[in-house]
């Protein structure tokens, strides 16, 4: 069981007077029985591996691999989890490749497939809507290297075509990789990057919510006209952008899609608790993911914000088969391929480290804070964290939480979370694509359904990813109280 010190206290904040903390300002060991039901959206990538490095040769992975271009795999997946009633799919991705390993020079990150070949996200959502009614898509989509004109003409043709189902995960991008594809020298600093997406949210609020005023587009029998009174130039002129407008694309279902954000440092927060809707967490346990959402909930205010986590689910018809089977995964993982993937998060190559160094120890101070942060969260935090360790530590789906077993022990994996951990739901990740997803649709959700815990059905009259999200049939739109809406025309 991974560490609890240090919750209450954690960013200067009296979590004591939070829900689900006992008089002492304690967590429960135990969850609290609640009636709270749970958003479940696929996490993925459109790359032969996600987060499960060396899985692209496993038989029952392998077949993806080889075909992770084509359309098939992902209308399939759409459609199985469209039959489950999943809320979404959220798709990460990357404009880089990893380099830092070894210097690059002999692109282990595409010998060891670490999400190399990556291709566009956006493509994948008219690929899986085409099959779906229902089925929403976050689509992860970088403020450092779009263009927020380019960015809000996609994502409001993108709302078109899916009548509605589409949200944009807002990154500011983080490595040189990337931006040595984008005419750079290095990446922007960090909280550079953040002042320039909170400029670039004014840009797209003004194009979706000022550009076309409420009554510019009027339907007619035959054909729609327009009142041009109602059109307006955005006339934006910032400090990083100068942007005209006005916007070339008819308003939206949605006019702004669903926004999700993942940033957890300070400025990354603090432009979560302006900006998201939903936020993208990860750790290890719920006791200390409650850390996070505790400092989220308090900055967002008066405001509603939704928080899912990260979640591997393995589950099986027994106990025994479950952890067979994990152990089955853990050992076809790559251990190599999980310390080309961390050496780009450290910025550091891990094969100059001694093998025997711990490296909370070592001479460099970013990978020194970064394993120290892993260390904490665990009940292993006095023994050798070394390259090793690392490797094991990410092989199979990072660092976010695991739920192993049947279908009851993995529901009560998934309770503990949400009462404990005071989360909203789960972004879930996969060892095997698709049959992860295939074993939690046959065995883990009707075993949440039989608890109350996730919806049999998609509510009549919530055609829309935020009036699904918000339970607010025949109300698309950003809620009073989000800044954004203080842009609408």
């Amino acid at each position: 069981m991974p560490s609890t010190d240090g919750v209450k206290k954690n960013n200067g904040f009296d979590y004591s007077t939070y829900k689900g903390y006992d008089e002492n300002g304690e967590l429960p060991a135990k969850r609290v029985k609640g009636n709270k039901k749970i958003i479940l959206n696929a996490f993925v990538m459109f790359t032969p591996n996600h987060l499960n490095f060396g899985l692209w040769r496993h038989p029952e992975h392998s077949d993806y691999a080889r075909n992770f271009a084509k359309m098939k795999p992902w209308q399939d997946l759409a459609k199985k989890l469209e039959a489950a009633k999943f809320h979404a799919v959220f798709v990460a991705d990357h404009l880089g490749i990893y380099d830092i390993y070894k210097g690059g020079k002999d692109f282990e990150a595409l010998e060891k497939k670490v999400q190399f070949p990556c291709h566009d996200p956006l493509f994948l959502v008219p690929t899986m809507a085409s099959v779906t009614e229902h089925l929403n898509f976050g689509i992860t989509v970088s403020t450092t290297y779009t263009p927020p004109f380019t960015l809000a003409r996609q994502f409001s043709t993108l709302d078109h075509l899916t009548d509605g189902r589409v949200g944009w995960n807002i990154v500011t991008s983080n490595s040189d990789s990337a931006a040595h594809n984008f005419n750079l020298e290095n990446q922007v600093a960090h909280d550079d990057r953040y002042k320039l997406a909170d400029e670039y949210m004014d840009v797209v609020y003004k194009l979706w919510e000022s550009s076309w005023g409420e009554g510019a587009v009027k339907k007619g029998l035959k054909t729609d006209t327009f009142d041009t009174s109602k059109i307006n130039y955005i006339d934006h002129e910032g400090e990083h952008f100068k942007v005209k407008g006005p916007a070339v694309t008819l308003p939206s279902l949605q006019r702004t899609p669903v926004l999700f954000q993942a940033g957890m440092s300070s400025a990354g927060r603090s432009f979560a608790a302006k900006h998201a809707e939903t936020v993208f967490v990860s750790a290890p346990s719920p006791q200390l993911v409650r850390q996070t959402v505790d400092a989220l909930r308090a900055a967002a205010g008066d405001r509603q914000i939704f928080v899912v986590c990260t979640l591997l689910v393995i589950v099986k018809e027994t106990q025994e088969e479950a952890e067979r089977y994990y152990k089955e995964l853990n050992a076809a993982g790559d251990k190599e391929g999980a310390l080309v993937f961390c050496s780009q998060m450290f910025g550091a190559d891990l094969t100059a480290f001694p093998p025997d160094l711990d490296l909370r120890e070592g001479d460099n101070p970013q990978v020194a804070r970064g394993v120290d942060l892993w260390a904490s969260q665990t009940d292993t935090k006095d023994e050798l964290w070394n390259v090793e360790r690392v490797a094991n530590e990410y092989t199979l789906s990072g660092r976010g939480g695991l739920a192993l077993g049947d279908a009851e022990s993995a529901a009560d994996v998934i309770e503990d979370w949400v009462e404990i951990g005071d989360v909203d739901g789960f972004n879930l990740s996969h060892a095997a694509f698709p049959g992860t997803y295939d074993d939690i649709i046959k065995y883990l959700i009707p075993e949440l359904q039989a608890r109350g815990r996730f919806h049999k059905d998609y509510p009549e009259g919530e055609d829309t990813f935020r009036e699904l999200l918000y339970d607010t049939p025949g109300d698309p739109y950003l809620r009073p109280n989000h800044y954004g809406h203080s842009f609408k025309a």
